[in-house]
């Protein structure tokens, strides 16, 4: 799920995984769709997933995502190594019909991250409006040598390893999603929340794993804990609308302890998504998605890059030509209008909850199998907390690719295309790039026109590049035909799905086309993302890293 607030200005056009359901048991009929959570920091924030929503997320009935997934399935990889100024590439790995894997590095000049100022071609990172008191992550972040790849099926460039059980390791999985209402390419966890200090305890499953935001959201009608209100310091209840491109989510913030495999965010601000105690307010606009049928999952947990959702941004005074993007509220009774936008300062805002543990609280390693071209029912995998605090979290060959200030890189296609904002999200449920005319991919019609259709699987190649243009990744992926793919009864799982970034029935976009690298580039992968400004890891910057 990508924000509303980042990347651009003070909009940041993404759409949040949606669940699915219907006429295939993962995608609904309307294929609408959600962006996702708001961004951390600044006047344009950051975090925030992207995932096109195939569930009716939106209600818009026009399926408008731009997130997306890269598509990690497919056939034949290819891989290679190339080494500039030292550092080695990582090897390819032929990935059969499984992966598509591959993933080429090469570094210059030291492969130092600069923390995201102006990036390459012709688009421009909007670093330093974080507004976070000068937190742009300079430098620290060295590409790390060595090949990754594990070959065979895995295919897809990475060691695709599965950590085993221990107290910084939580189970993943990628299933059907809530009963009766179903997720394509959806990330799951359990959590537990309890009321704060108390043995009170109640977990819930179904929680959407999401790099691309910050923060737990969980569903009202889910919870059954009377946890505490958050208020602030006169003792006025805060509330916040989390705006998509076509819909929100509304509700009050809350206060809980979260446990997670063996680790424990203590007195963690959460939103609980509900629009019974407060109406939402008539500046949250977009359509609700505060109930199961039309959030389809229990919950969002947002582990991505930063510490809070909005950051400074949120605590300036809301109103005239304020940065403040208006996501937080002060809600002063329970009446129509009670509700009003208002600074709220960061300590009162949502944080990462991985930053709030008291060990492995600098970044998450997601670890997946490889999926096979034709999709699978489910597959299981891990959510490892640190990196590098631990035997089982280690950098090791690792390729690092160093993120802007916002959270982003660039990534050009076709070879003699235009390089685009690009970002890694496992919120989003397929690869959203370009639109069908510059992709050269026609996209399906009817109810799946969000989605590419080629007559055939395509094996394509984008390369990837830090701000700088200092890190240099050639990234191989698979799309198949999305109609072929959903024709399954069973299949919710696909390492091979993609769609335009500008939908054909949206109009395009302010963002325009760009490059989301979503849940499928995960399979066969460890994909590594680091919290920025927490000490005990390799480099200091911001990065992804695979």
């Amino acid at each position: 799920m990508r924000s509303l607030f980042a990347v651009l200005g003070l909009v940041v056009i993404a759409l949040t995984a949606a669940c699915d359901s219907s006429s295939h048991p993962n995608l609904a009929p309307d294929g609408s769709s959600m962006s996702g959570g708001a961004g951390q920091g600044g006047a344009t924030g950051t975090g925030g997933s992207t995932a096109i929503g195939t569930g009716g997320m939106g209600g818009s009935g026009t399926l408008t995502a731009t997130g997306g997934v890269v598509g990690s399935g497919g056939s034949t990889a290819t891989g290679g190594t190339t080494t500039t100024g030292g550092a080695v590439a990582s090897g390819g790995a032929s990935g059969g019909t499984t992966g598509s894997g591959g993933v080429t590095v090469t570094v210059t000049g030291g492969a130092r991250a600069s923390g995201g100022t102006t990036s390459s071609g012709g688009v421009t990172g909007t670093g330093g409006t974080r507004a976070s008191g000068g937190r742009t992550s300079n430098g620290g972040v060295t590409g790390s040598g060595g090949t990754r790849a594990s070959g065979g099926t895995t295919g897809n460039g990475g060691n695709s390893s599965i950590a085993a059980p221990a107290d910084n390791v939580a189970e993943l999985s990628a299933d059907f999603g809530l009963a009766g209402i179903g997720y394509v390419n959806g990330l799951f966890v359990t959590v537990t929340v309890c009321v704060p200090g108390t043995s009170q305890c109640q977990s819930i499953d179904h929680v959407l794993v999401d790099t691309g935001s910050t923060g737990l959201r969980l569903l009202g009608s889910v919870l059954t804990l009377p946890l505490p209100a958050s208020t602030d310091d006169s003792g006025v209840a805060l509330a916040q609308c989390l705006q998509f491109v076509s819909s929100n989510t509304w509700g009050g913030l809350r206060s809980a302890d979260l446990k997670i495999a063996g680790e424990q965010a203590k007195n963690l601000v959460i939103q609980v998504i509900d629009e019974s105690v407060y109406p939402v307010p008539s500046d949250c606009t977009g359509v609700s998605s505060n109930t199961a049928d039309t959030l389809r999952c229990n919950g969002i947990i947002g582990v991505g890059s930063f510490l809070q959702d909005c950051g400074a941004a949120c605590a300036l005074p809301v109103g005239g030509r304020s940065a403040n993007p208006g996501m937080y509220y002060k809600c002063s009774s329970t009446a129509k209008g009670g509700c009003k936008a208002a600074a709220v300062p960061i300590s009162k805002q949502l944080w990462n909850p991985i930053a709030l543990f008291s060990q492995d609280n600098n970044g998450t390693i997601i670890e997946l199998p490889a999926v096979p071209a034709e999709g699978a029912a489910s597959v299981t995998g891990a959510l490892v907390f640190g990196i590098g605090t631990r035997d089982n979290n280690a950098l090791g060959q690792a390729k690092v690719l160093p993120l802007d200030s916002i959270g982003t890189f660039l990534t050009r296609y076709p070879a003699n295309g235009n390089s685009t904002l690009a970002f890694i999200d496992s919120g989003s449920n397929a690869i959203f790039f370009l639109d069908t005319k510059t992709a050269g991919i026609p996209a399906c019609t009817g109810l799946y026109s969000s989605f590419y259709c080629p007559t055939s699987t395509q094996n394509l190649s984008a390369t990837s590049q830090d701000a700088n243009g200092l890190v240099t990744m050639t990234m191989n992926f698979s799309i198949a035909n999305a109609r072929t793919l959903f024709a399954s009864p069973t299949s919710m799982v696909f390492a091979n799905l993609g769609g335009p970034s500008v939908a054909p029935s949206s109009g395009g976009s302010s963002m325009g086309a760009y490059f989301d690298w979503g849940l499928p580039f995960y399979f066969g992968r460890n994909v590594f993302t680091s919290i920025e400004d927490q000490a005990g890891q390799p480099g200091t910057g911001l990065y992804v890293a695979f």
